[in-house]
């Protein structure tokens, strides 16, 4: 696959109104907690910024579904809408910084990740990190706009864009690299957690007092106040799952939840917190089984799965019951959306309006409401990304995570590999204490699979 394609039946439109699930998005956003799809390759070696930037203008040129940005409206319309735009407006969309260790690399992947992406200019945004020996691209998409999938398509399409256009040039090094104190953004930072998240942690505590509240993974932060996420990265050979019982055969996608219940559990008892009912977020693509790769924009659907303490107290029976919900939920046509969260993202209400309200309902009823964690795997990637690393560079993947959940596990598989990214608020956890869940969470995949970690 060498180009995005177009959205179906919006072919050679110029502006197209936002679905539900899009609008819901936009709405949850907020300046302290942007939501990000976030990309990260290791390339091979060096890339050229001339190069890469002509990829990135080419790419979007090419496909107004990749350019497109909230139209220009009254903040009294009802319905607000994509408008593709005109090609060759791509400033500031290509970002360029410097590092020298892995510790300045995780500095700026934080940093970055706690930016919101404007909609109304571009839902899209690049980074070229140049490292010592090898640079690392971060591909930013507002989720509002672009899914885990439609993210990937756009990065392989400026991969291959790249490829086409570096000839010679690809390999000599980044020219004219600003160091990491530049700030390659704006010169105001983000604005502070602090406000909202107490709100949402003081709701939080009162609804884990409540009969069959979802369990919350237990605190513990240095840094409650700091806008953004933090990262834990690890690759490791694919899991291989085993028949339980006579129920369905586990995927390697029921290995990755099954594992985070169990360390979610073993986290809340080693710090003090009872764990109750567990329940984990999966979107899963709803484009169909046929071309799971086609139709641009944000198309995924949240199935749930939920183990209580019962369930939970053999890992062969907690593998062959989350088996049975994912093949079920997966099975049952549902909607993208509950709802509720359809009449709110309808057109009963101006846009203002209906923002206020979105967000007021996020405030009160997600403390009761909100999943414990979220794992999103998007699978084996049968043409992943390449820059100049012969289509096997290590890539990393991630979501929003918004507060009271706070967590999430984003994962994908190339040539054998399974490449995982914690990805965590500061709210709810310190960098040790996330690398501490981390080696937990693969502590539990080696356990349901009779393998070490």
């Amino acid at each position: 696959m060498t180009a995005v394609r177009s959205a179906q039946g919006r072919a050679g439109l110029a502006s197209w109104p936002l679905t539900p699930i899009e609008e819901l998005d936009l709405y949850l956003e907020s300046a302290a907690d942007p939501g990000l799809i976030q990309l990260e390759l290791l390339a091979g070696g060096h890339l050229d910024v001339a190069a890469l930037g002509a990829a990135l203008a080419g790419v979007l040129a090419a496909d107004p579904a990749a350019r497109r940005h909230l139209a220009a409206t009254s903040r009294w319309r009802r319905r607000l809408r994509w408008d593709a735009g005109a090609p060759g407006h791509d400033d500031g969309m290509l970002a360029v910084a410097s590092w020298r260790s892995p510790g300045q690399l995780a500095a700026l992947r934080e940093w970055v990740s706690a930016w919101p992406i404007p909609p109304c200019d571009r839902a899209v945004r690049l980074v070229l990190a140049a490292g010592p020996e090898r640079d690392v691209v971060i591909l930013q998409t507002h989720h509002a706009a672009f899914d885990g999938i439609s993210s990937l398509a756009l990065l392989t399409a400026i991969g291959a864009a790249y490829r086409e256009r570096a000839g010679d040039l690809a390999g000599s090094g980044p020219k004219a690299v600003p160091p990491l104190a530049t700030r390659p953004f704006d010169a105001v930072g983000p604005a502070s957690t602090r406000g909202a998240d107490w709100i949402s942690r003081t709701l939080t505590r009162i609804a884990a007092r409540l009969p069959g509240a979802v369990t919350r993974i237990a605190a513990y932060s240095t840094r409650p106040d700091r806008p953004g996420y933090g990262y834990v990265q690890r690759s490791l050979p694919v899991p291989r799952p085993a028949r339980v019982g006579s129920g369905p055969f586990p995927t390697v996608n029921d290995l990755l939840v099954a594992a985070l219940i169990r360390t979610v559990d073993r986290w809340n008892t080693a710090h003090g917190r009872r764990s109750g009912r567990i329940r984990v977020s999966v979107p899963v693509n709803g484009r169909g089984h046929q071309d799971r790769w086609a139709d641009p924009g944000n198309q995924t659907r949240l199935i749930r799965v939920t183990a209580r303490r019962r369930e939970r107290a053999d890992p062969g029976r907690l593998l062959a019951h989350v088996a049975a919900q994912t093949r079920a939920a997966k099975e049952r046509p549902t909607a993208g959306l509950d709802a509720m969260s359809r009449l709110l993202a309808t057109g009963w209400a101006p846009a203002v309006i209906k923002r206020l309200v979105v967000r007021l309902a996020r405030h009160l009823a997600a403390p009761l409401c909100t999943d414990t964690a979220l794992l999103s795997n998007l699978g084996a990637i049968p043409c992943p990304p390449c820059f100049n690393g012969g289509g096997a560079e290590p890539l990393w993947f991630s979501g929003p995570a918004r507060m009271p959940r706070g967590l999430g596990v984003g994962a994908l598989t190339i040539a054998g590999q399974l490449h995982l990214c914690v990805h965590y608020r500061h709210t709810l956890l310190g960098r040790d204490a996330a690398a501490d869940f981390t080696a937990l969470y693969c502590a539990a995949l080696g356990e349901l699979t009779g393998s070490p970690a």
